[in-house]
């Protein structure tokens, strides 16, 4: 009893460690940190994470543990570079794990998969060693490794995006990412133990969840305002030929009005895809506001500066400085809205071909590390190996 007892408390105590140790690492705003390390920070915070992990549970725990991370985030530096994607260092940040940011934002998901799949990857070949090592040593310590280093790649290979596993399926589709949910709250429902950082990557999940269904109504906007985008500037062209600003100002006035009357009328509370038509109606207005607001600034800055004409021909007005200066504002803006517009529309979609790639390598990495979980887990078990 007492074994069965000390078994179930290692097993637990494991558990709980090695969920924990990716979680930073895909929270958002702690990339900002990286901001301020260079590539000596990678030694400096892995040196403290190893530290701290041994003054927790002892030297040869902390330093398999922060092994096996570093191998992992190695895994994640190496697929980038062979995309030709830049990173930062990797930040250690003690019983989280570690975590690199990217310069730039993958072209596509099967590229952010690609990325992702090289973690877990390199997580796997980190421990092979160690089976060898204990074929012939039996130490209870490379069982340790096995067991650690398969529990914590498989973990991270949870369909559930941020982590590496949901990346991963996004190029298959990211409807999976509702499974891994189910996944993650079920294990919180029948498990009312389990650590709260399972608490944390669900919200995560469910927030980058929500927002990829809801790209389609934002697509709906991001088209709005390139619509708006495209009639600012035609219009822009025809102010130097006109030879008062009243009549624009009157029909400025006409779409304050009016959208001003949407917005002031509109709901408090939307349910989302029931009242979306009510709610893009005052997304527009809001959108025709910022634009009439604009619009009438740059009226009362244009029409005090003087008007010159191409070989003072009046038929012929040279367009101004200012409205040269918001032509070109507008232009970028619109080039940011044209990249959005194509991301939403390509970022996820790939070739069956490379859906099977993805497919397969998933499923046979994720064997892979359940057979060496389990199997570093029985020989764990033979020695009672206290975590």
């Amino acid at each position: 009893m007492k074994g069965s007892a000390l078994v179930s408390k290692n097993r637990n105590r494991s558990f709980l460690v090695a969920i924990g140790l990716f979680l930073l690492s895909k929270f958002k705003w702690a990339i900002a940190l990286l901001k301020f390390t260079k590539f000596g920070g990678t030694l400096l915070t892995m040196g403290a994470s190893l530290g701290v992990y041994a003054w927790a549970y002892g030297w040869k725990f902390a330093a398999a543990i922060v092994y096996l991370i570093f191998v992992h985030e190695m895994g994640h530096i190496i697929a980038a570079k062979r995309k030709g994607i830049a990173t930062s260092p990797a930040f250690f940040i003690p019983f989280v794990g570690a975590l690199i940011s990217l310069k730039e934002q993958p072209r596509d998901a099967a590229t952010e998969a690609y990325l992702a799949y090289g973690g877990p990857l390199a997580g796997l070949i980190s421990f092979l060693p160690a089976v060898g090592i204990y074929y012939f040593t039996e130490e209870p310590f490379w069982a340790l490794v096995i067991f650690l280093g398969a529990l914590l790649n498989l973990f991270n290979l949870l369909p559930v995006s941020p982590l590496d596993g949901g990346r991963i399926v996004s190029v298959l589709s990211s409807k999976i990412w509702f499974i891994g949910l189910l996944i993650l709250a079920g294990i919180l429902i029948f498990s009312p133990s389990s650590s709260p950082i399972l608490f944390f990557i669900l919200l995560i999940g469910v927030f980058t969840w929500w927002g990829r269904i809801r790209e389609g109504y934002k697509n709906k906007l991001l088209s709005y305002e390139k619509e708006k985008l495209n009639a600012f500037q035609a219009e822009l062209k025809q102010w130097p030929s006109y030879s008062s600003t009243i009549g624009l100002k009157e029909s400025l006035n006409r779409i304050t009005k009016e959208a001003n009357g949407k917005v002031a009328t509109a709901r408090k509370w939307y349910i989302p895809f029931l009242h979306d038509q009510e709610r893009e109606a005052r997304d527009k207005a809001k959108v025709d506001l910022a634009y009439a607001e604009e619009a009438r600034m740059l009226i009362m800055q244009w029409e005090h500066q003087p008007v010159f004409y191409v070989d003072n021909d009046p038929q012929r007005p040279e367009v101004s400085p200012l409205l040269s200066a918001v032509h070109a504002k507008l232009d970028e803006r619109l080039s940011i809205v044209n990249e959005q517009l194509e991301r939403l529309r390509t970022y996820y979609v790939s070739t069956p071909a490379v859906k099977w790639k993805v497919l397969t390598a998933y499923v046979a990495l994720a064997i892979v590390l359940s057979l060496f979980m389990i199997y570093g887990q029985h020989l764990m078990e033979l020695h009672q190996v206290d975590l």
